[in-house]
């Protein structure tokens, strides 16, 4: 279950696809899900103005059609929000395992007690490990791994404008700035 497929988790999903994962999408934007059929990611579901409990009921019944086993999930939370992080929470089942990738300074609660019931295991990871980039790189270059359809381009001059409609959300894709000076 990847949750947030923006400028991260579009990534996430393609390479979790990539290595034989049975792979179920989550966001808030319809755009960001369509934009997973570029790439062979075709189970998603929109998940914006619904409660926690209705978006755990709807990836059970999705997991369900998908053939998917109710247990050991992989829940990875990409979004970097605090409601993506509670709901990647509420997801966890038995022997389930949450990754967080994405960043919030938010605060959750959540009662601990359910990992050990569960026996589920958070971990959390800061971008791809250095040994790891050979294996991206060669999936990039060999057209398995998809950028050029997820990222748009500006001119470096064009930073602080670039910085600042990345903060008010005005793109879907990832901005890469190209020097221009």
């Amino acid at each position: 279950v990847i949750i947030g497929v923006g400028g991260i988790g579009i990534y996430g999903a393609q390479l979790a696809k990539i290595l034989g994962g049975n792979v179920l999408a989550l966001d808030i934007s319809q755009e960001k899900l369509e934009q997973l059929n570029e790439v062979g990611v075709t189970n998603t579901l929109n998940i914006k103005d619904l409660d926690v409990r209705a978006i755990k009921k709807l990836v059970k019944e999705k997991c369900k059609e998908m053939g998917a086993s109710p247990f050991g999930w992989k829940i990875y939370e990409m979004s970097g929000t605090k409601s993506g992080q509670e709901i990647a929470y509420v997801l966890m089942g038995i022997a389930s395992t949450m990754s967080i990738v994405g960043f919030t300074l938010d605060k959750l609660e959540v009662r601990l007690s359910n990992l050990m019931a569960f026996d589920g295991k958070i971990i959390g990871t800061w971008g791809c490990k250095p040994e790891l980039y050979a294996d991206v790189i060669k999936l990039t270059a060999d057209g398995k791994l998809k950028l050029k359809p997820f990222i748009q381009t500006f001119p470096m001059s064009k930073i602080n404008d670039v910085f600042q409609d990345t903060l008010n959300h005005r793109f879907m894709k990832r901005s890469v700035l190209t020097p221009d000076f």
